[in-house]
């Protein structure tokens, strides 16, 4: 993004009770390097602190599927499940980890690295991109009132 861009609108904080928790605050704060940019693209971001790592849950717009990332030691894990709600469509979408005994993760020369992970993730949500119900020009538009229908006397 260029300075003469501005800031991209952000995507909405999630819808629940936990946004005034203030541990919840805690773990969005320590992941806003990662939120902020999957906001950015339109992701509907929640945050999760476990005992030993927090997860980032990422809801493309359009989509009804959730990136799930975790950062571990050496690296990134990303997966997608679609639907959201279950795992009948699961697939590592990204794992950079270099793990402590082979085989390291695909992506592991970029470790922690931000970039190649948001590539990634924006790869993923081009190639699954949803096709519209209905092609745009065949949906009616309506300005203004309804117009009036002719009357025909004989």
């Amino acid at each position: 993004m260029t300075s003469s861009e501005g800031p991209r609108p952000l995507a909405p904080l999630p819808d629940h009770r936990k946004t005034e928790d203030p541990a919840w605050q805690r773990a969005w704060a320590n992941n806003a390097y990662l939120t902020t940019p999957l906001r950015e693209r339109g992701m509907v971001c929640d945050v999760q602190q476990g005992l030993q790592y927090g997860l980032v849950y990422a809801y493309p717009p359009g989509h009804d599927s959730v990136f799930i990332i975790g950062p571990e030691d050496s690296g990134w894990l990303v997966t997608h499940q679609a639907p959201a709600e279950d795992w009948t469509d699961f697939s590592v979408v990204y794992d950079s980890r270099a793990g402590s005994t082979p085989p390291a993760g695909p992506d592991a020369e970029h470790g922690h690295q931000l970039a190649p992970l948001l590539a990634a993730v924006d790869a993923h949500v081009a190639r699954r991109l949803r096709a519209p119900t209905a092609p745009i020009s065949a949906v009616p538009r309506q300005v203004g009132p309804p117009a009036s229908r002719p009357t025909h006397t004989r």
